[in-house]
């Protein structure tokens, strides 16, 4: 199943690794209600929170200074994030997200969703406990 959010496709990579991945292909912003949407299609998976997340930059996108803040706040769903680089402009991405809203994730990049997965795979014994209870 892969659930369209206008612009981001999310869907269940593996559920007995527990791998989510959103495909943000829009170009352009994303707002708030944008991320909002992505965070409410996970939910709908039955996956166990927080989900290890291969994040793909399909489209040139960025987030407004509202759905950055919403990140900031909101990040506890995600547990390592692996980003796959689609276009070599976007490859700061990555460690920005990790300074900011993903500082307490383990947070990589990678050209591939079968790469993103490997080095998931290879990290499942780090379980990020950021959130509280």
């Amino acid at each position: 199943m892969i659930i369209n959010t206008g612009k981001a496709n999310v869907s269940l990579l593996n559920k007995a690794d527990n791998i989510i991945v959103v495909d943000i292909y829009t170009n352009g912003e994303l707002g708030m209600n944008d991320v909002n949407d992505i965070h409410e299609a996970i939910g709908n998976f039955d996956v166990t929170i927080p989900v290890d997340t291969i994040c793909v930059k399909s489209g040139k996108n960025y987030l407004s200074h509202e759905a950055f803040e919403y990140s900031i706040n909101n990040n506890c769903l995600h547990n390592q994030v692996i980003y796959v680089i689609k276009h070599m402009q976007d490859i700061h991405f990555p460690s920005d997200a990790q300074e900011t809203y993903f500082k307490d994730h383990l947070v990589d990049y990678c050209s591939s969703i079968d790469e993103a997965y490997h080095l998931l795979k290879k990290n499942t014994d780090q379980k990020f406990k950021h959130c509280p209870s």
